[in-house]
């Protein structure tokens, strides 16, 4: 038994005595209710974080004892829910991830019958667990079928062996609230573990969990603050940091997960509870989800979570069948008052009941209780709400004394699950009254209270629905309103946005209601659920066409405004064109100038995060035009940058630079240093960068950075460090890979520490790419194939363009020419289907050379044409690799004369930009070339001021080749001596290669073939 000495009821009271207030004194200045403070100094309720809060303040609780207080009010949660909920454990092995019982139904006192198959099935599932074979099962049925009961039996079942349960209900009232399953789920799990275990969870994703559950900051200090700069980081992460603690509380253990009535699920949940469905199978975890499946056919969203869940997380669907005669004679023989034991009851209650267990039990329950007699005709209609159920239930209804009768239809307006205090506000009642009224009810069985006391639940939706169908009209407009009224007055309103805008709604307080679905549209967009948001500003909008005066004509405007917004970071491109053109036209219409071209550059900005670069820049160019008529320099200014960023991401570099250099040159002259010069000196860095002018372009990063490190841009500052590292780097920058390395590792740092998801991916496939060039393949390979899984969950296609490019680069070095072909053929296919050419001539460059060591015929023709479209773009960053590539294919043709052409220019580029790497590059193949001619004295200074420089650089695979180069150059000139030290350097190169291959990247018999020739 708990000591009572510790518990947070005794402290309370304790507190509470000495201050000498009365439970009335205490409930009135903290704004509860009198039976709140009393189910909560008998432990028999646990406060919110905001009455414990003021119950500290109220209580004078000293400060070096209201972080125990608080934790103290934390873990009764915990305590009442294990006590009730997990089968006792090891003394030395805490319970953890508390089981809530699925909604109680009529069924609960009723024998478990009729489920042999689909029972023996759960076991057998079960039973595999602990050899690590996860699964997914959907229990489908109609209502009242029996499905909650099946997820009870089986939630007892696992308790008995040991397993970790895991459960929670979805509401329909809650249908449209973004995450509140998740939320009851990570609360449950949060409150069954202790701080110090959360040690164990990356800070962001804490972070991320604390957007759900804000008490967890008071838990774990010093969480990051989280960026909205790019949604699709932040929307891929939230899965991942509620898996990383579903698995934390696990500990390695058999599990089960469990959600009963998916199809309230809201879509934001239903997308996470697909994730968690799809990692169970590579787990020991069973994942039950049960659904009404009568809204398969007309609940769109429902049907395709179902087929993805059969599809992708290979889930096992399981109807469930009503009852045959002889399961309904069981129940009815164990059901029935004796006295109305007749013979041919349950075959009349079998037909009465379509067979229908919750019908069965509930028109038994009206037989018991005298409620309806069995003289009374049958009616035996049939449907999803049957005549012979509504009148059963009306009949127990009839029974209800007439003063309880207006508590159930306030609680059936409330929804399907409440609180004491919640229908208290609303009923406006003493409390011994309504309480009387409660517990009346429930022994009626139409209500049931939950364990942990004061929270409420109808028995079965089945009968909130015909109490609250039977309410008049006007009366469910005034209960509607009261609730709204009293869910405003509560201090977590703001988080009750939905139900408000719903409640409202059925008010007909349009004005309120529309207020409440713009403020529930933009919480939902906050937290990234953004079919949600979208559902929300969709209802807005309709509101608004049949109820014109609920919004004056602003208003509509930025309510089309934000949902073009929402639909474009939802990625729904043609409808946020939609409406950013009607906020054009309309703000045009209305004389609003302003409006209409910010509403125009946000058009342009949709179809760039889109990919969809024509579009884009025919919005920017047009918002450019304007911005310039009306002398907005600053406006100009970021527009010009976000054009030259277009055409960069296209491969049209040429064009980038006229954009960016005219965005320094108005900042400058007009004397603009906030973010707007920031973009601009960035765009002309990267612009410079790509014309293979790394000091140019470190110049500019450097300008910048200061810039904004001036106004506080952490964003930037991470990305201009970023930028300076990709500089430097050999392949298209300056060849100093010390100071690379040193660059990626101060933008990761601060990328971290601000939660800049976006700029992750480049920022460590740079890292992984100077690993690579310093000999660390292994590491680097595992590293960009990492990265590069984690920008596809993400759908970031450029960024996958750039890890495929670093990947081809270090296959290359390690002689995986087979590899390379697959992973470029890849990144290629990737571009023709999305359309983004960006750095594509790197990937064919690749493909062109792997091609040709393998031994395959490859077409010189293309390779110059694809040089010529590089040279044509101003993309010298990539136009040196196509230089490269087609200096080594012409050589392997026997045309050693117009490899020393593409091996000149290349050395000309190089060096007037001051790449040392491709200097190196450029005199390795101008020595080959002479080496091919008979020119040995001048191959021999030019290989030889290659093998220095490589040395110099610390160019691991460019020492080789160089060194091999050497070798035979030295055998060509009959010094073996020469070329015996020149082998003997060769091979410790590829065996350095060869010892830091850490993952398997086996080499194929052409890959072997190549590297013998």
């Amino acid at each position: 038994m708990q000591d009572r000495a510790n518990t947070f009821g005794y402290w309370l009271r304790r507190r509470r005595k000495a201050l000498d207030l009365t439970q009335e004194a205490l409930a009135d200045r903290v704004a509860c209710s009198v039976f709140s403070i009393r189910k909560l100094e008998s432990d028999e309720r646990r406060p919110s974080r905001r009455l414990a809060e003021r119950l500290a303040v109220t209580l004078a609780i000293p400060a070096e004892e209201r972080r125990e207080f608080l934790e103290a009010a934390r873990k009764l949660r915990s305590a009442s829910r294990l006590a009730l909920a997990v089968a006792p454990l090891a003394a030395a092995d805490p319970p953890i991830l508390p089981a809530a019982q699925p909604a109680t139904t009529a069924t609960d006192n009723s024998p478990f019958v009729g489920r042999g198959f689909e029972w023996a099935l759960l076991q057998r599932l079960l039973e595999r667990l602990p050899q690590g074979e996860g699964r997914t099962v959907l229990v489908e049925g109609e209502p009242g079928i029996g499905k909650s009961r099946l997820l009870r039996e089986l939630a007892r079942h696992a308790r008995e062996r040991g397993f970790p349960v895991l459960a929670t209900p979805c509401y329909e009232i809650e249908r449209t609230t973004p995450f509140q399953p998740v939320i009851d789920l990570v609360s449950r799990t949060l409150d069954s573990l202790p701080s110090a275990a959360l040690a164990g969870i990356a800070p962001v994703s804490l972070a991320e969990l604390a957007v759900l559950v804000p008490d967890l900051r008071e838990r774990v200090a010093g969480l990051p603050e989280l960026s909205n700069d790019y949604p699709e980081v932040r929307q891929a992460r939230l899965p991942r940091a509620v898996d990383q603690l579903l698995e934390l509380a696990r500990r390695g253990r058999p599990a089960i997960l469990m959600v009963d009535d998916i199809q309230w699920a809201d879509a934001a949940s239903a997308q996470l509870l697909q994730v968690l469905a799809r990692r169970a199978r590579e787990r020991p975890v069973l994942v039950v989800y049960a659904l009404r499946d009568e809204e398969l056919d007309t609940n769109e969203p429902l049907a395709r979570l179902v087929e993805s869940l059969r599809r992708d997380a290979g889930a096992t669907r399981v109807p469930l069948q009503r009852l045959g005669p002889e399961d309904s004679a069981s129940l009815v023989a164990a059901l029935v008052d004796s006295r109305l034991a007749v013979p041919g009851l349950p075959e009349r209650l079998h037909r009465e009941s379509e067979g229908n267990p919750f019908f069965l039990t509930s028109t038994l329950q009206s037989l018991n209780a005298g409620e309806t007699s069995l003289d009374q005709p049958a009616t035996g209609a049939a449907g999803w709400l049957p005549d012979g159920l509504r009148a059963a239930v009306r009949v127990r209804l009839a029974h209800v004394p007439q003063a309880f009768r207006p508590v159930l239809e306030a609680a059936a307006v409330l929804g399907r699950r409440f609180d004491f205090d919640q229908l208290l506000e609303v009923r406006r009642q003493p409390e011994v009254e309504l309480l009387d009224a409660l517990e009346a009810l429930v022994k009626r069985r139409l209500l049931r209270e939950e364990p942990e006391g004061g929270i409420y639940d109808f028995s079965h939706d089945k009968v909130r629905e015909v109490v609250y169908r039977d309410i008049g009209g006007a009366r469910r407009r005034l209960l509607h309103q009261g609730v709204a009224e009293a869910l405003e007055r509560r201090d977590d309103g703001h988080e009750r946005d939905a139900q408000l805008a719903q409640h409202y709604e059925q008010a007909h307080q349009w004005g309120k209601a529309l207020r409440h679905m713009v403020l529930a549209a933009q919480r939902s967009q906050a937290l990234f659920a953004m079919r949600d948001a979208l559902h929300w500003f969709d209802r807005a909008l309709a509101l608004d066409a049949a109820h014109p005066d609920a919004a004056d004509p602003g208003r509509l405007l930025a309510l089309r405004e934000q949902r073009g917004a929402a639909r474009a970071q939802a990625g729904l491109t043609q409808g946020a064109v939609e409406d950013f053109r009607w906020v054009v036209e309309a703000a045009l219409a209305g004389g609003d100038r302003a409006r209409s071209l910010h509403a125009l550059a946000q058009l342009g900005m949709a179809y760039r995060r889109a990919d969809a670069y024509d579009e884009a820049t025919a919005c920017l160019t047009e918002a450019l035009s304007e911005w310039r008529a009306m002398g907005d320099q600053q406006a100009a200014a970021d527009t010009l940058y976000h054009l030259g960023t277009v055409a960069w991401s296209t491969g049209r570099n040429d064009r980038a630079i006229g954009f960016h250099g005219q965005a320094v040159e108005v900042c400058e002259r007009n004397g603009l240093q906030g973010l707007v010069a920031v973009q601009a000196w960035h765009g002309r860095g990267e612009s410079h960068f790509a014309n293979a002018e790394p000091e140019a372009a470190i110049a500019c990063f450097n300008r910048s950075l200061v810039l904004a490190r001036g106004i506080g841009d952490r964003s930037y500052e991470s990305e201009n460090l970023m930028m300076i590292g990709h500089a430097c780097v050999g392949a298209k920058g300056l060849g100093d890979y010390p100071r690379a390395l040193a660059q990626f590792d101060a933008a990761l740092e601060i990328a971290r520490a601000a939660d800049l998801q976006w700029h992750m991916g480049p920022t460590l496939l740079g890292r992984y790419h100077v690993l690579a060039c310093t000999g660390r393949y292994g590491e680097a390979w595992s590293g960009i194939q990492e990265t590069l899984r984690w920008l596809e969950s993400l759908a970031q296609v450029r960024y996958q363009m750039i890890a495929f490019d670093f990947a081809g680069h270090l296959l290359l070095d390690t002689g995986r020419n087979a590899l390379v072909v697959e992973q470029m053929e890849r990144g290629i296919a990737l571009s023709d289907s999305t359309g983004i050419q960006f750095w594509r001539p790197a990937l064919q460059a690749h493909l062109a050379i792997a091609r040709c060591r393998l031994g395959l015929r490859v077409d010189p023709v293309a390779v110059r044409a694809l040089l010529e479209q590089t040279r044509g773009a101003a993309e010298r960053y990539l136009l040196v690799r196509c230089l490269d590539a087609l200096a080594e294919l012409l050589l392997a043709d026997d045309d050693a004369q117009a490899s020393l052409q593409c091996a000149d220019e290349l050395l000309q580029l190089a060096t007037s930009g001051g790449l040392r790497e491709l200097e190196a590059v450029g005199r390795r193949w101008r020595g080959e070339a002479l080496l091919a001619l008979g020119r040995l004295d001048d191959a021999q200074a030019e290989l030889s001021h290659a093998a220095a420089l490589a040395e110099t650089i610390g160019r691991v695979r460019l020492v080789l080749d160089t060194q091999s180069a050497l070798a035979r150059l030295a055998r060509a000139m009959g010094d073996a001596a020469a070329a015996g030290r020149h082998a003997a350097k060769a091979r410790t190169g590829e065996e350095a290669i060869a010892a830091s291959l850490l993952v398997g990247l086996p080499l194929t018999p052409a890959d072997r073939a190549a590297s013998a020739r």
